[in-house]
């Protein structure tokens, strides 16, 4: 019975000229943002490589410095793009794509697009994310807003229901038949990128296709919940023109209102401090010391003490090491641990935020579905501190090894003075960014996951069981 009320409904589906324009259109927007996308990633990635060259080239052209003072030159590590940052910007827009990595210093990242960007992209990138979590559930409802509501003030409806039709038969015929047209777009949108992908970079890795499936499955759900919604709020209102109503107010509440205040809440709630004082409170950790009663000159002095006692020598000029590489480490190491600690809070502050906007999802799907979006295309705020993590790690791997070779790549000259060897810095390779898996994105963000199958729950509870109060005839005018 479900099926043939199917049919029915696209058939009818069908024949509206008008739904089938926006359709076309939305499915055409939808291809324009993955080329776009495509595009623009294959630009980034061309100026990415270019930079990747010209910095080894710059790296192995070095001649003539010490291993220190090639840890003042530094170099740099780039962000490479998610490939499905092409359907989910996400925050990659508002971070930076360029970490430099040099001795003493902890840069962040910098070059980000929002620094070149219209102050529109504040309100959203255009991509196939935001078109299919903002754009297309308000085709949907303006489409099913009179699927229930047109039948019964046609006659329709008391027509079907008068021959045995269940109502809730009916609900489902017309939510399935919607959502079909929602399965349709999002279908296309990920053969398109699969198609545009085997163009320009082979074959899909495993964890790249299950991103791509949860991507759509999950962009799929919640165009269900609206398309269920839709349907019951046309059913439940006695006239096409409430119902409009309702959904609209309902989608500037949920997609644009909720959102925004939501996010507004959260950073004030948990206030992050700006770069400038982030930066300045580091450096002060560093020079004084995290508990503010061990300074810089005091550790160093320290580490004097113990390095002449370890090689039992009275004097630096005895020593068969270069204290100074040692000291240059022992302040690394110690400069690690303000920056964990200080990275740690700032990670943790924005976990909090991610977990005020998690908790709202219960209440608005909408965040859920943008939450799960970002995090499958590999393009949210936890993807984005695994960069700057693996990016900090390979600067401490990178200058430990300039220091190890500052303090015994050389020898002691009779005047006690250190003769350092000429050292072949091309040996030291380049940063290789490890991609997180996909368990990773489901790891943070279950509870979006676990509120979008709720809703489902909830909004088919609605078709299933909240039919005893659907009007069947019109009222009168």
């Amino acid at each position: 019975m479900i099926f043939k009320l199917l049919l029915l409904e696209l058939r009818s589906i069908r024949s509206d000229g008008r739904l089938l324009a926006m359709v076309a259109l939305a499915m055409a927007t939808l291809f324009l943002s993955t080329w776009i996308g495509a595009e623009s990633q294959r630009m980034a990635a061309e100026g990415r490589a270019a930079a990747i060259e010209t910095s080894r080239q710059q790296w192995e052209a070095i001649d003539g410095l010490s291993a220190h003072g090639v840890g003042h030159y530094g170099s740099y590590v780039y962000k490479p793009s998610s490939p499905l940052s092409t359907l989910d910007a996400g925050v990659m827009p508002f971070t930076g794509k360029v970490v430099r990595v040099e001795a003493h210093v902890q840069s962040p990242p910098s070059h980000s697009d929002a620094g070149s960007w219209s102050s529109l992209i504040r309100l959203g990138a255009f991509d196939a994310g935001m078109i299919l979590s903002l754009l297309i559930p308000l085709l949907l409802a303006f489409s099913a807003f009179s699927s229930v509501s047109r039948d019964r003030e046609t006659g329709l409806l008391r027509v079907l229901v008068a021959q045995g039709v269940p109502l809730r038969s009916i609900l489902w015929g017309k939510s399935l038949a919607y959502w079909c047209l929602s399965l349709l777009l999002v279908g296309a949108l990920i053969a398109s990128h699969v198609v545009l992908d085997q163009i320009s970079g082979g074959p899909l890795s495993s964890d790249i296709k299950t991103r791509l499936l949860l991507f759509g499955g999950s962009h799929s759900l919640y165009l269900l919940i609206v398309v269920l919604l839709s349907v019951w709020v046309s059913a439940r209102v006695s006239d096409s023109r409430s119902a409009l109503m309702i959904l609209t107010i309902a989608w500037l509440m949920t997609s644009v209102v909720l959102p925004r205040v939501t996010a507004e809440f959260s950073s004030q709630l948990f206030p992050l401090k700006s770069q400038i004082t982030f930066e300045d409170d580091m450096a002060e950790d560093r020079s004084k010391g995290l508990d503010g009663h061990n300074p810089r000159d005091e550790r160093r002095n320290e580490v004097r003490e113990q390095v002449l006692k370890e090689y039992g020598v009275e004097k630096v000029s005895d020593l068969p090491v270069n204290l100074g590489g040692i000291l240059m480490q022992k302040d690394e190491e110690y400069g690690n641990l303000v920056w964990d600690e200080h990275f740690g809070r700032r990670h943790e502050t924005v976990r909090k935020q991610i977990g005020v906007v998690q908790a709202v999802s219960f209440l608005d799907p909408f965040l859920a579905a943008r939450g799960l979006s970002m995090a499958f295309a590999g393009t949210d705020q936890f993807h984005d501190a695994q960069f700057q993590r693996q990016a900090e790690n390979y600067r401490r791997d990178l200058i430990r090894v300039l220091n190890d070779l500052d303090a015994t790549a050389g020898t002691r000259r009779d005047n006690g003075r250190w003769n350092r060897e000429k050292i072949d810095y091309a040996t030291i390779s380049d940063f290789e960014f490890e991609s997180q898996s996909v368990g990773f994105a489901l790891g943070h963000r279950w509870p979006e996951a676990a509120s979008l199958l709720i809703w489902v729950l909830f909004s088919a509870a609605l078709i299933q069981r909240g039919t005893d109060k659907i009007p069947i005839v019109g009222s009168s005018r």
